[in-house]
């Protein structure tokens, strides 16, 4: 039995604003069916006693020691720029920003 019909892909598609030929819905029809029957097969599988888990690894918010190293000097962090102004770097106006 389909999971899911030619007419409910139609109806995603233009959920999705995409503009799908009569061969793609038949072709993803069929492809969304075959991974909702994977799907259901899945959800078939029992997990009594199994703890439900986000992420199997252990590590959490793993960083690098905050260490000072020595960085580029505000003229030389300048100098390969191709357009700079008081120091800064230039670079064109967007949205609409005034001056």
């Amino acid at each position: 039995m389909s999971q899911i019909s030619r007419d409910e892909v139609a109806h995603l598609a233009r959920l999705a604003r995409l503009a799908l030929t009569d061969s793609e819905l038949d072709s993803f029809a069929g492809q969304l069916d075959a991974i909702l029957g994977h799907v259901g097969q899945i959800q078939t599988v029992d997990v009594t006693g199994v703890e439900a888990t986000g992420n199997p690894l252990k590590d959490v918010n793993v960083f690098r020691p905050d260490v000072e190293a020595p960085s580029l000097t505000q003229e030389q962090a300048l100098a390969a720029a191709p357009n700079t102004d008081e120091g800064r770097f230039a670079v064109p106006r967007i949205l609409g920003e005034a001056e």
